[in-house]
């Protein structure tokens, strides 16, 4: 009895192993001539989010050995001092590779279960980024628009190619099919989306017009498979091709409703996981660098959709850290006396764009600035703006002498106080300095012209335009 308990638990822990062994990869290997002491492995678990982790072994005598959980195919990145190979990985796979540092992709050898697939990424990899005749820099861009297309078939073809006869010796599995050609494929239209603004910008010509059938091949992808999203290219091209349909409809990065109009495309034209990965990209982008007023009506629609909540925490806690000072931020509210002693917030403006001026009476700049802003809020009278002058760190005799003495218009407070916070909260370090805002109180710009530019009255005037053109 003892004996069959004894092998029924070596039994178990065998099975166990091989379970656990399952749900893991290793990698194994010696560099000579290494360019550090030590080798790191990046794996993105979760193409909705950012974040990675990150797995560092030391070299003994050139030598590492390190092991990862994987729980389904993925892509890693292997990382040696400047150098950096990408890595495919499967649950059970163990690696064994060899390479010199000196030429590190170039003579990296992998030896072992899924080597058959490292061992052809690894010249993939190198052929594409290394070898003249595969890259867009420094000559192919120089090539008109159907040259240009020629090379990218070129390349595309000689790829499919190699690897259709390196599969035809050597086994790999569908999923590593699938990844290669995604990577084909993708590669093939990130470089043509970005043939004609990168060729205005390397040869500083005037950007052409693509011909009628350049973009074809967009209305000929799968956009839809599963095995999209092992693809970094992929990734990379779902940026791309966000920006270019919002481009194509009229819309320029700094419009507000840039990213809103990338988000739209994501929603008509994708489905699933890639409409989501898509879409986070864009709130990403959105809340670094666009107008978080539309940054918070896509993050809840996002929200409503997602089901991870680890990417709605991650957009949320983002948001979070860039929602003031920035343009689509809201405003810090204040409550200051006017001239005649009355309580105004600058919230009591809401539905209107206000001017919002910080400046002092004894500011040098700030006098050659008011004749000109006397001008400015005089010529927008009859439009729907209120100018909000606060007096920072100012004498109250002197501000309100000079207030009255010059019969200044527009809305005139005094920060007492208050000044020392209220500049800090709205980034101040010099006077006078000028915000415009919409009218829910959010930041249109953080550094609106000033009243002596001759384009300020001008610059008001489009956004009245847009506000009303966007009510209708």
């Amino acid at each position: 009895m003892k004996q069959i308990y004894m092998l029924l638990s070596a039994f178990l822990l065998l099975a166990t192993n091989q379970l656990l062994a399952q749900n893991t990869a290793i990698i194994s290997g010696k560099i000579s001539s290494p360019l550090s002491d030590q080798v790191e492995l990046i794996i993105y678990p979760n193409p909705l989010l950012p974040e990675e982790v990150k797995t560092e072994v030391k070299l003994d005598r050139n030598s590492f050995w390190l092991e990862v959980p994987v729980q389904k195919p993925l892509v890693a990145e292997l990382v040696h001092g400047d150098e950096v190979a990408q890595v495919y990985l499967e649950p059970g796979y163990e690696l064994q590779l060899s390479s010199n540092g000196k030429s590190f992709l170039k003579s990296l050898i992998y030896r072992g279960k899924g080597a058959n697939e490292n061992n052809y990424l690894a010249k993939y990899t190198y052929r594409f980024e290394e070898e003249e005749e595969y890259q867009v820099l420094p000559d192919n861009i120089k090539l008109q628009e159907k040259e240009f297309t020629q090379f990218l078939n070129y390349r595309r073809e000689d790829q499919l190619g190699s690897f259709e006869k390196y599969s035809g010796k050597m086994e790999v599995s569908e999923e590593f099919r699938a990844f290669l050609l995604a990577e084909i494929d993708f590669s093939y239209a990130i470089d043509k989306l970005g043939y004609h603004p990168l060729r205005q910008q390397i040869m500083q010509v005037s950007l052409t017009r693509p011909s009628a059938a350049f973009y074809d091949y967009l209305h000929h992808l799968d956009l839809q498979k599963p095995t999209n999203l092992l693809s970094p290219s992929f990734q990379n091209f779902l940026r791309s091709y966000t920006a270019y349909f919002a481009k194509e409809a009229g819309y320029t990065e700094k419009d507000p409703l840039y990213y809103k109009a990338r988000y739209d495309v994501a929603e008509q034209k994708l489905q699933g996981q890639v409409k989501l990965l898509a879409q986070a990209q864009v709130l990403k982008q959105s809340v670094q660098q666009g107008h978080l007023k539309y940054t918070e009506l896509m993050l809840r629609d996002f929200n409503a959709k997602n089901r991870e909540e680890a990417v709605s925490a991650y957009l949320a806690g983002l948001l979070s850290e860039n929602s003031t000072l920035v343009a689509g931020g809201q405003a810090p509210d204040f409550k200051l006396n006017d001239i005649n002693g009355d309580t105004i917030s600058l919230s009591d403006f809401k539905g209107s764009l206000v001017y919002l001026n910080f400046w002092r009476s004894d500011c040098g700049l700030c006098h050659v600035e008011l004749p000109h802003l006397q001008r400015l809020t005089g010529k927008m009278g009859n439009h729907k703006i209120v100018f909000l002058n606060v007096a920072i760190g100012d004498n109250e005799e002197q501000w309100r002498k000079l207030v009255e003495k010059k019969e200044l218009q527009g809305e005139h407070v005094l920060a007492k106080g208050a000044a020392a916070e209220l500049a800090k909260r709205y980034g101040l370090k010099d006077v006078p300095a000028y915000f415009l805002l919409d009218e829910e109180g959010r930041f249109i710009s953080l550094k609106a012209r000033r009243p002596s530019d001759y384009e300020a009255a001008n610059d008001i005037l489009r956004h009245l335009e847009v506000r009303q053109a966007s009510l209708k």
